[in-house]
C-alpha cells in the first residue's frame, strides 16, 4: 500500500507518541520519536517555504545529515527562522537515526530535555 506522506502529521505523531513515552519514563524511544518528529517539522517547513519534494534527497535524509541537506535548500528570507535554528551547533546533536538499535538506558534525562525543546521549535515553525 502506498501512503501519502504529511510531514506536518507526522511531525505532531512523533511528537505526541514522544510525550506518551517520556511520560511513561520510556527515555530511549521518547528521545527516537523527538528526533522523527524534528526531522518532518524540518522537512515540512522546507516543503512549504523551500519547495522541497518526495524526490529530493534531503526529504528522505536523516540527522545529523539533514542539517547540512536542509541548508542547501534555504535560499530565501522564508526559511531565515529554520536557517538559524539548522545552524546552531547544538541542534539536534548526538541525534541520529541508528539509535533504535541501541541498548536501553543510553538515552539520559538531559538529553531528552534537549530534544523534545528541539523539537518544539521545529514544530513551532508550523504557524
Amino acid at each position: 500500500m502506498a501512503y501519502t506522506p504529511s510531514m506536518e502529521s507526522a511531525a505532531n505523531r512523533h511528537y505526541n507518541d514522544a510525550v506518551l513515552l517520556q511520560n511513561n519514563q520510556r527515555r530511549d524511544n521518547a528521545g527516537y520519536h523527538f528526533g522523527l518528529a524534528a526531522e518532518c517539522a524540518v522537512k515540512h517547513v522546507l516543503a512549504r517555504d523551500c519547495g522541497l519534494r518526495p524526490h529530493d534527497d534531503a526529504w528522505w535524509a536523516h540527522f545529523p545529515h539533514l542539517r547540512n541537506d536542509s541548508l542547501l535548500y534555504i535560499n530565501s528570507r522564508q526559511g531565515a527562522e529554520l536557517r538559524k535554528l539548522l545552524e546552531a551547533p547544538a541542534y539536534m546533536q548526538e541525534w541520529n537515526v541508528t539509535m533504535r538499535y541501541a541498548d536501553n538506558g543510553a538515552i539520559d534525562a538531559a538529553r531528552l530535555q534537549r530534544w523534545q525543546t528541539q523539537a518544539n521549535q521545529a514544530l513551532g515553525l508550523f504557524y
